[in-house]
């Protein structure tokens, strides 16, 4: 199964509810809890623009939870896309933006989290950039604005002392 799995790059959905869906019917030490029933769609169908949510209902009349698949409404497309910036590389304070990040607890299959974890890191990343060179774009543009007044200034009458 695991083999057909891979072959056909199959991903599981995320569910929300009961995480066992089938179960002996038995009580105490003689009870087993199994999560056999999952629902599997292929690359196309995960990656696209539409959420989907597998819902495991109660366990009412059966040893299996009935599997409610949903189709929820379109997600809007994001109108930003973020992008690795390289000088982020250069930062050493990024690496532990990108540890504090990629340690938060994830759930989902390993292709689900390693999605999850790197969209996260990259909108860490974003953010703290957007902070920290917030400061660095305001410095340089008022020194934009002082070189400018300083040619104004040097055109008007040919001397700037050096005061100004």
């Amino acid at each position: 199964m695991k083999s057909f799995i891979t072959c056909n790059y199959l991903h599981e959905v995320a569910c929300v509810g009961p995480k066992y869906t089938w179960c002996n019917n038995k009580r105490g030490a003689n009870r087993i809890l199994e999560k056999l029933d999952r629902c599997l769609v292929n690359a196309a169908a995960f990656n696209s623009s539409h959420k989907l949510l597998v819902k495991h209902l109660t366990r009412l009349a059966s040893n299996h939870c009935p599997i409610l698949f949903k189709l929820l409404n379109l997600i809007p497309p994001n109108k930003k896309v973020l992008k690795f910036e390289e000088v982020w590389s250069t930062i050493p304070v990024s690496v532990a933006v990108v540890y504090k990040s990629w340690n938060k607890k994830t759930n989902g299959d390993p292709s689900q989290a390693l999605n999850y974890k790197l969209r996260r890191t990259l909108r860490y990343l974003h953010f703290w950039s957007k902070a920290k060179f917030k400061a660095m774009n305001l410095h340089k543009e008022e020194l934009k604005s002082e070189v400018l007044r300083l040619q104004e200034l040097e055109a008007g009458d040919g001397v700037i002392s050096k005061e100004e």
